[in-house]
């Protein structure tokens, strides 16, 4: 189930989760208003070099996923079972790369301390690669339904963009029930017990409240995405 946070007027006014991803995508589509801003935890695109061996664009890679054809083998199996066994550069057992790892908006959020995972592991603690290929199938539908997916559109509301909470909480020891608990002390009541109940209901809260500070960045890349920030 997907944890979600909204932020108001620099309230934190929901945290809540029950919804799996298309739910989530459901929920958005029908609640829209012209001056939503959504953060969503997962990687916006892959490497450039594989998008354009391919002849993709991030929109083309969106919908590739959307239609469980990637790849050849993904075509023939299906997105589920291909996960299981995929093609490389995708990896779940050992790395086998033929092409650069990292994103360069993961390589900068990576040199600035945070670590940032490659889309193409599909396995392992902290990987993010299986919740990216279907959370792009997530964007294929939000991209169709009239929000804009940033920095592949500009960022006028309602609008989307990649975040990478790890870059909201700072210093705080998410593992941590009582580093938890002190950091979101200065939250309303009603959500302070929630906030400091789990590292994922923490990370929403402190990324939606964190996004209030200010936009995604600069202009982006076009093609690979970029990390809100980086």
């Amino acid at each position: 189930m997907i944890w979600v946070a909204e932020v108001i007027r620099g309230e934190l006014v929901r945290l809540e989760n029950g919804r799996s991803r298309e739910e989530v995508v459901d929920w958005l589509i029908g609640t829209a208003t012209p001056d939503l801003v959504v953060g969503l935890d997962f990687a916006f695109s892959l490497p450039a070099w594989y998008l354009r061996e391919r002849g993709l664009t991030a929109r083309g890679l969106w919908a590739a996923l959307a239609e469980e054809s990637l790849t050849p083998l993904m075509r023939e199996r299906g997105l589920a079972r291909w996960l299981a066994a995929p093609e490389p550069p995708f990896w779940t057992t050992r790395k086998a790369l033929t092409g650069q790892e990292f994103r360069r908006t993961e390589e900068a959020a990576r040199a600035a301390g945070f670590p940032a995972k490659s889309v193409f592991q599909l396995v392992g603690a902290g990987q993010v690669g299986r919740g990216s290929l279907h959370g792009m199938r997530a964007l294929h539908r939000l991209a169709g339904a009239g929000f804009r997916i940033w920095p592949f559109d500009p960022p006028r509301p309602p609008f989307v963009a990649e975040v990478y909470p790890r870059m909201f909480t700072g210093g705080v020891t998410k593992s941590d029930p009582a580093a938890r608990a002190r950091a979101v002390a200065g939250f309303p009541p009603a959500f302070r017990e929630i906030a400091a109940s789990t590292e994922d209901a923490f990370d929403a809260a402190m990324t939606a409240l964190g996004m209030t500070a200010g936009g995604p960045g600069g202009g982006g890349d076009e093609l690979e995405g970029s990390i809100w920030g980086c």
